[in-house]
């Protein structure tokens, strides 16, 4: 039977019981009333009158000059080369983020922007004006969930914030969208990211808003480290790091390859970036620290990892390396599970150490940061401070500043609107 017919059938049976009720009997009604019957007081009407908002006629509307200007239309204060951008939950139908000032724990900016598949997408830019690129999102609108057409997004948020530039991506495309597998191009130009459909990397010119180039490449990715207009990457079963070219046209090509990961070698989900001096960090999924300098394209020489970021008191969780690449740090768990497993624990401890060649240079617990929670963490665009986010003593959300070679305490700051629960802190870029 078809579900047109079970509701015919339905709604026949459902008028033949109202009739039956509505007076197809001749039987008197009751002369008491049931026990456990209550009844309502009547509930009149309210005539419209003068008073009532729009009853007898819409009110008026007031002129552009009594109407305030909303916030997120308005042009939006830069982001500086001292702020941070904090990002707020990311599985939610758009993601929060705001622009902090460490030094007062002020928001400057904010920005909602579209979720990613995984990660949210978000790159932050160090400004001059309100026009300036502020936010590069790579978004996925879904408007019937898993089972709808969705829309794939390059958003550049500036200026007025409900009017971004975007552009529209092919519905074939699935940017893969942990942290480190796209990025922008120091110029501006170009905005690379890995594609899961494609299985490889797929190049966007963001002056013209088409896309330019895309390379397959089994076995490799899903990292895009760049220097210039290369972008590098590890082919983990073949041990390699790869080298990508942009051209002039924007297309895309495999520049060369050096065989000179160890036989050992596994990859990991994330990884960083040191856009100063050209080196990118990877924390393989076994605990090897890697610090790949780029600065001059291949290595030619063996790599082998600086050291082993495994502890007995708790699982490596997350890794950044700063801009100038003189510091590091990785975060630890309270828990022997790997941070990937939903009962991984809380992150409790971060180890800063040397890049060169895995020297400690300071460690920082909870209790001496004075904060209850490790919510999210990361370096100033200068790479002289790490900033970290937590709750503070008294459970207020809380930002501090620590020498990135020393681990000493240099700002204390409340942040006093963040709407939403920090999961990540970005470093703005410096483009152009």
């Amino acid at each position: 039977m078809t579900a047109s017919r079970r509701r015919t059938i339905r709604a026949a049976s459902l008028v033949a019981a109202a009739l039956a009720l509505a007076g197809c009997t001749a039987d008197p009604a009751p002369a008491e009333t049931p026990a456990g019957f209550v009844e309502l007081p009547d509930q009149p009407w309210t005539a419209a009158d003068e008073e009532t908002t729009l009853g007898s006629s819409d009110e008026e509307i007031p002129d552009a000059d009594g109407i305030p200007q909303p916030l997120h239309v308005g042009s939006i204060d830069p982001i500086g080369s001292d702020e941070v951008l904090l990002v707020g939950e990311t599985w939610n139908l758009e993601v929060s983020s705001q622009v902090i000032d460490p030094a007062t724990g002020e928001a400057t900016a904010k920005f909602a922007t579209g979720p990613g598949i995984w990660d949210a997408v978000i790159h932050p830019f160090v400004g001059a004006d309100a026009e300036d690129p502020a936010v590069l999102a790579q978004e996925v609108w879904r408007p019937r969930g898993t089972r709808g057409a969705a829309d794939f997004t390059i958003s550049t948020y500036s200026g007025n914030l409900l009017e971004p530039d975007e552009i529209e991506m092919a519905d074939y495309t699935r940017a893969h969208s942990r942290w480190g597998s796209s990025v922008v191009t120091d110029d501006g130009r170009y905005f690379a990211f890995w594609d899961d459909a494609l299985y490889g990397i797929r190049v966007y010119d963001l002056e013209t808003g088409e896309e330019t180039g895309a390379l397959q490449l089994l076995g490799c990715g899903p990292f895009t480290w760049a220097v210039g207009h290369d972008i590098f990457s590890v082919c983990e079963d073949e041990r390699q790091i790869i080298q990508l070219s942009i051209g002039k046209d924007g297309g895309i090509e495999d520049a060369g390859r050096a065989d000179v990961l160890p036989e050992d070698f596994v990859s990991n989900r994330y990884a960083s970036q040191a856009f100063d001096a050209g080196q990118s960090l990877l924390v393989s999924a076994n605990g090897d620290v890697f610090v790949f300098d780029l600065a001059d394209g291949l290595p030619a020489d063996p790599i082998a990892p600086i050291g082993n970021a495994g502890q007995d008191s708790g699982r490596f969780a997350q890794s950044f390396i700063n801009n100038p690449a003189t510091s590091m740090v990785i975060s630890y768990t309270d828990s022997a599970i790997h941070p990937h497993s939903v009962d991984s624990g809380d992150e409790v401890k971060l180890i800063l150490s040397d890049p060169a060649d895995f020297t400690t240079l300071a460690t920082l617990e909870l209790a001496g940061m004075g904060l209850t929670s490790l919510d999210a963490f990361g370096y100033s665009v200068d790479g002289k401070t790490l900033h970290v986010v937590g709750s503070g003593a008294d459970e207020s959300l809380t930002i501090v500043g620590f020498d990135a070679r020393t681990g000493a305490e240099t700002s204390r700051a409340v942040i006093d609107d963040f709407t939403d629960s920090p999961s990540r802190l970005l470093t703005p870029q410096v483009i152009g």
